[in-house]
């Protein structure tokens, strides 16, 4: 075979590969996550390796490429991963390819097989390097086009190299594609596929007898099955990690959330506490020395008491801000189980009511976490004895893969249906706040149960409480 011969395909392909490597050469000298240095070596290796080297390049990048969490859900697998997979995908291609048409020269099909195999060659690097992740109908259309390009060189080509590239073109579709899509269009492929093989054993007849007719198909089959299965849990297994990550970026942003929302709630909780306490103590301070000094002049005496009542009055406030100071540091510090302890203790001392109580915890609640619970916990302790009628209540705290789960059941009436008073629904808000859920279940002389499910916290910095 001489260069003569092949030219035809020789050129265009040489253009294709002056293409990629202008594509790569681009992403790489725009990529910011990288250094000069970086930039210029990998640069250079795509301009003198090209394709193989550009692959290195994608999956070499790839971690310090920030993922982006908003994007939308066809977008299912890192895009360094996804190119770098379908650019050693076109070196497969490219093999194989030159292979077929160095086995098929100057036969009466070889022109017809150089042009589809150029066709589709190019069809694939459309698809897998322009094409929007979105746009479900050119995929679909740039699927079948490859599939219509490519299915025919099977059916013409002389040597056993065809299935093999028509196994490239579906895994690069596979790996273009998103699940749903790529499902569809392999068991499309696959039944296509099934029927070119047997036209092709009928009306060929290239056999020497059925059964080994029959043995190719089987065994063109298998291969093709299997490749695709393999390729297929690969592809799938892309998107749960990518899926997992998105998922586990949420949660840490809802923890930082929760933590947010935590400091400002006990901002809020410090300044009522100041203005409830401190501030009328020190208004009543100032009354007094104002009517000390009206009486100063008049009755000394008596001036000297209001000065004295605003002196003790400005030392309470002092004691008051320390008592609270001191409150605030005890509530970060004081162990959970003592605080709801010490409700229980206070609930049945006043009502009677028999509160059961089973907590299983690994992590550290954060301080808004205790309010939500200990206010549920007096919320429905309040309301089973209000409205059920009851004896007896029992509680239980559990954690469980980063999860609080908190149930609350009673001995009492129970009823048809909850209707949500302002206690259950500011519960609810509360725990949906927090990222939770609040699930309520009852019948007649069956009590209530009460179900709340809250993600568990974590303190600013990742360390987990």
């Amino acid at each position: 075979m001489e260069i003569k011969d092949i030219w035809p395909i020789v050129i265009p392909g040489c253009l294709v590969q002056i293409f990629i490597q202008a594509y790569f050469i681009r992403h790489c000298w725009l990529n910011n996550k990288i250094t000069q240095k970086q930039k210029a070596a990998y640069i250079a290796a795509i301009a003198i390796f090209n394709i193989p080297a550009a692959a290195f390049y994608l999956f070499a990048t790839r971690k310090r490429e920030p993922v982006s969490w908003e994007v939308q859900e066809d977008n299912e697998v890192d895009s360094q991963i996804r190119q770098g997979i379908f650019v050693l995908l076109l070196v497969a291609y490219e093999i194989f390819a030159l292979r077929i048409i160095s086995v098929n020269l100057g036969t009466r099909p070889y022109p017809l097989i150089s042009i589809l195999l150029g066709a589709c060659f190019v069809v694939m690097i459309i698809h897998g390097l322009l094409v929007k992740q979105t746009n479900m109908k050119l995929h679909y259309l740039l699927s079948a086009l490859q599939i219509i390009f490519i299915f025919p060189v099977e059916y013409l080509n002389r040597t056993y190299e065809a299935p093999f590239i028509i196994l490239v073109v579906v895994a690069a579709i596979i790996n273009t594609v998103s699940l749903p899509q790529a499902k569809k269009i392999s068991l499309t492929t696959l039944f296509l596929y099934t029927a070119l093989l047997i036209a092709k054993v009928m009306i060929k007849a290239d056999f020497a007898d059925n059964s080994e007719a029959i043995g190719y198909i089987y065994m063109s089959l298998f291969v093709f099955v299997l490749v695709f299965a393999a390729f297929y849990s690969l592809h799938k297994q892309f998107v749960t990690n990518h899926q997992l990550a998105k998922a586990i970026k949420r949660i840490q942003e809802q923890a930082q959330q929760l933590q947010k929302m935590s400091v400002v709630e006990e901002r809020n909780r410090i300044a009522g506490e100041i203005h409830d306490t401190v501030g009328h103590t020190l208004t009543s301070a100032i009354i007094a020395i104002e009517a000390g000094e009206a009486l100063f002049a008049k009755n000394s005496a008596e001036a000297l008491n209001k000065f004295s009542l605003a002196k003790e009055q400005v030392k309470r406030g002092l004691n008051e801000i320390r008592n609270s100071v001191k409150a605030i540091h005890a509530g970060d510090k004081d162990d959970f189980l003592y605080q709801l302890a010490h409700l229980t203790r206070e609930i049945k001392r006043h009502t009677g009511l028999q509160i059961t109580k089973i907590v299983e915890l690994k992590s550290k609640l954060l301080p808004i976490q205790k309010r939500v619970l200990l206010q549920a916990i007096k919320e429905c302790a309040t309301n089973s004895i209000k409205h059920g009628k009851s004896t007896e209540l029992d509680v239980l705290l559990q954690e469980h893969k980063g999860m609080l789960r908190l149930t609350i059941s009673d001995n009492g009436l129970g009823a048809e249906q909850v209707n949500f008073g302002f206690g259950l629904t500011l519960m609810q808000e509360r725990i949906q706040s927090l990222g939770g859920i609040l699930e309520i279940e009852t019948a007649a002389g069956e009590g209530f149960t009460v179900n709340m499910t809250l993600p568990v916290g974590k303190e600013a910095g990742g360390k987990k409480n």
